[in-house]
C-alpha cells in the first residue's frame, strides 16, 4: 500500500499502481511519463513506486526489508536516478545533458537478467542550496524518509535540452521491448518537453502540485496586470509595485519567483488554444529559472525583478 502522504494527494496514480501490482501479471505500462509543476512530488512518487515494486514483504509504508531500506537511502542497485548529474559512466564528461553514454549504459545493463525490479527515473537536477520555499516543500514529504541521490541535490523537470534527441532515441528499443520487471519513469512539467517518440511509447499521468495553496498569486495580480503585454517603458513602475508587495508580505525573492512560475503555469492551462501565447509563457518561465540562479548568486532582489520584467517586456 502506498504511503498515506502520497495516497491522499495522488489517489488516481497510486490506485492505478496498487491495482496493477496486486495483479500477478503486473500488467501496466513499462514506460511512464509523470508531468506537472511539482517535480519534487513526482520524484517522491517515482521512488515510492520503485519501493512498491521491490518490497520483499507486503509493501507496507513502514516496511524495513532490505530493498525498502536501500531505496529509502537511494542506494538500491536497480533503482537509478538518471540526470545530467547522476549515474554517468566514468568516462562521461558531459555536464549539461543526459548523454548517449548514459543511455547506452542503461541499454547494456538490460542485457543481463536481474533479481530486482529495475526502475530508471529520468529527471533534470541541480546541485546547490535550496531556497526557503523548496526547503519547506521538501519537509511536506518528510514522513516518506526518502533520501536524494546526492547532498544539495534539487530535482528539476526534464526538457529537450537535457534529455537530448539522440539520447532519447537510443532508448527507444529498450522502451519498446523492455525486459520483464523493468520500468522507465520520465519526470517533466509538460509532455511537450519530451520528444514525441518517447511520449507515444509511454503512458502519461498528470501529477498535481502537492501543496498548491503554498503559492500566493494574489499579490501578483496587480503587479502583472499587463502581462503578457508589459511595455519596457512601464517596467520600472511594475517592478516597484511588485517589490512593494514583497516588502509588505515579507516575501523573499526566491519565493516570489516560485509564485511567478506557478502563476504563469496556470495561465498556460487557461490558454492552451493560444499557441503563440503558450510559447511566450514557456519562454518566460525559462527566464524565471535564470532569475532563480541570480538569486542564488546573491544579486539584489530589485535588480533581479527589474531584469526579469525587462526580459518579459517588448
Amino acid at each position: 500500500m502506498f504511503h498515506p502522504i502520497l495516497k491522499r494527494k495522488f489517489e488516481y496514480v497510486t490506485n492505478y499502481f496498487e491495482t496493477a501490482i496486486k495483479n500477478e501479471k503486473r500488467s501496466f505500462a513499462q514506460s511512464i511519463v509523470l508531468y506537472g509543476q511539482d517535480i519534487a512530488a513526482q520524484y517522491y512518487l517515482a521512488m515510492e513506486i520503485a519501493r512498491q515494486l521491490n518490497c520483499m514483504k507486503d509493501a507496507d509504508p513502514a516496511c524495513d526489508c532490505l530493498n525498502c531500506s536501500w531505496i529509502r537511502n537511494n542506494q538500491h542497485p536497480a533503482v537509478l536516478t538518471v540526470s545530467k548529474n547522476d549515474n554517468k559512466p566514468s568516462d562521461d564528461t558531459s555536464s549539461k545533458v543526459i548523454s548517449i553514454k548514459q543511455t547506452l549504459m542503461i541499454n547494456n545493463s538490460l542485457i543481463n537478467s536481474s533479481d530486482y525490479y529495475r526502475v530508471f527515473i529520468f529527471c533534470d537536477s541541480e546541485i546547490g542550496e535550496m531556497n526557503e520555499f523548496e526547503k519547506k516543500h521538501i519537509q511536506d514529504f518528510g514522513g516518506l524518509n526518502f533520501k536524494f541521490p546526492q547532498e544539495n541535490w534539487i530535482p528539476k523537470p526534464l526538457n529537450r535540452d537535457v534529455l537530448i534527441e539522440a539520447s532519447a532515441n537510443s532508448l527507444l528499443k529498450s522502451i519498446e521491448e523492455p525486459p520483464e520487471r523493468t520500468l522507465f519513469l520520465f519526470l517533466t512539467e509538460d509532455k511537450e518537453d519530451i520528444i514525441e517518440t518517447i511520449i507515444s511509447r509511454s503512458q502519461s499521468f498528470y501529477v498535481p502540485s502537492f501543496n498548491a495553496q503554498s503559492y500566493d498569486t494574489e499579490f501578483l495580480t496587480a503587479a502583472l496586470a499587463d502581462y503578457p503585454a508589459i511595455k519596457k517603458i512601464n517596467v520600472i513602475n511594475t517592478a516597484a509595485v511588485l517589490l512593494e508587495a514583497m516588502q509588505e508580505h515579507d516575501y523573499k525573492v526566491e519565493y516570489v519567483l516560485d509564485c511567478m512560475e506557478f502563476y504563469l503555469a496556470q495561465m498556460i492551462k487557461r490558454n492552451l488554444n493560444n499557441k503563440m501565447l503558450v510559447q511566450k509563457i514557456k519562454k518566460d518561465i525559462s527566464k524565471i529559472q535564470h532569475a532563480k540562479k541570480q538569486a542564488q548568486a546573491y544579486i539584489k532582489p530589485q535588480l533581479i525583478i527589474e531584469d526579469l520584467l525587462f526580459s518579459f517586456a517588448f
